[in-house]
């Protein structure tokens, strides 16, 4: 039966002109060839489910990347805005401090300029007093010199009867003289009174004088105060935004208190986990070295806390000791 396809081992013809039953090598290397093609099928096939895979890691692998770019962008960008908040908040707690003394200072010298006023015009109120007291004195001195002056011209009278009366009455004379002399005497002694007194409310009135002028000079130098105070606060208002940054920079932070045992400093630079506590020639030693390598990308961030106990001189001066050394900007 015959149907169509040439058998596997063919109709040649074996050793002996028998039908030979091993497969020919013409069938061998077709059977060779199709496991060939079929592996070569599976691993085309396979290649490029790898290729596929690779493609798909290698973009899972960019979005990554760029993810982790930005995040580590955002980071850097938020530390460096927390710096610049410390340093700002660190300079504006300075600037408070100094305010707050200078207002303290301020108030107590409104106090003082206050009692000052409170005696002054106490010291007034009693010499006006004492002004009308001596007013009251010359008046009444006033009356007596009138009625003395009175008196006078009524002796005068006397003088003249007792002179018509002379030759008559000799010891009625010497009487009347010496009466005269006596009255005389009253005169000049209430005169001199009267001018006394007028010197008195003349020196007075100058003393008044002179306190108004004191007083006048007291609410001057309290006007020129406030004005200072306000000048003060003014130019310290336009201070409050920084002119440094922390971008870029190599930052070194600076942590400073008062504590019961003295003052505390705390160090801690790039690398370092925690603040270490050292003493300022310790600190001084560090930023040295960072400066000789860093440069002018040192930024020195110095923290002061609120509760720190330091007055603002004691701030001050170590804030800008070692901002002047180190820092970049001051450089």
């Amino acid at each position: 039966m015959n149907t169509g396809f040439p058998s596997i081992g063919g109709s040649h013809a074996g050793i002996g002109g028998e039908n030979s039953f091993w497969p020919s090598f013409t069938d061998i290397m077709m059977v060779i060839t199709m496991i060939f093609l079929m592996a070569t099928s599976i691993l085309v096939v396979r290649n490029w489910q790898l290729v596929a895979e690779l493609r798909e890691s290698i973009a899972a692998e960019r979005i990554a990347s760029q993810m982790f770019e930005s995040t580590s962008q955002e980071n850097a960008t938020l530390e460096e805005r927390l710096a610049n908040a410390e340093q700002s908040n660190s300079i504006l707690r300075l600037r408070l401090l100094k305010k707050e003394e200078e207002f303290k200072l301020a108030q107590t010298a409104i106090r003082e300029q206050e009692l000052s006023i409170a005696s002054l015009e106490l010291q007034n109120t009693d010499l006006q007093s004492s002004l009308q007291q001596t007013r009251s004195r010359l008046d009444s001195a006033n009356l007596e010199i009138d009625a003395a002056s009175a008196e006078a011209e009524e002796l005068s009278r006397q003088i003249a009867r007792l002179r018509q009366q002379l030759t008559q009455q000799l010891q009625e004379n010497e009487q009347s003289k010496t009466e005269l002399s006596t009255a005389r005497e009253q005169i000049e002694s209430l005169t001199q009174s009267g001018k006394k007194q007028q010197q008195d409310i003349i020196q007075l009135t100058q003393e008044k004088s002179l306190l108004n002028q004191e007083i006048e000079s007291y609410n001057q130098q309290l006007l020129t105060l406030k004005g200072d105070y306000e000048t003060v606060k003014s130019k310290y208002e336009e201070l409050i935004k920084p002119a440094r940054s922390a971008k870029g920079k190599y930052i070194a932070e600076v942590y400073y208190v008062k504590g019961q045992a003295g003052n505390v400093i705390r160090y801690r630079q790039p690398g370092d986990k925690e603040f270490s506590t050292l003493n300022l020639a310790e600190v001084e030693q560090r930023l040295t070295q960072l400066k000789n390598e860093h440069g002018k990308n040192l930024y020195v961030k110095i923290i002061i806390p609120e509760d720190s106990g330091l007055t603002y001189n004691e701030a001050w001066e170590f804030m800008r000791g070692l901002l002047v050394k180190y820092d970049y900007y001051y450089q």
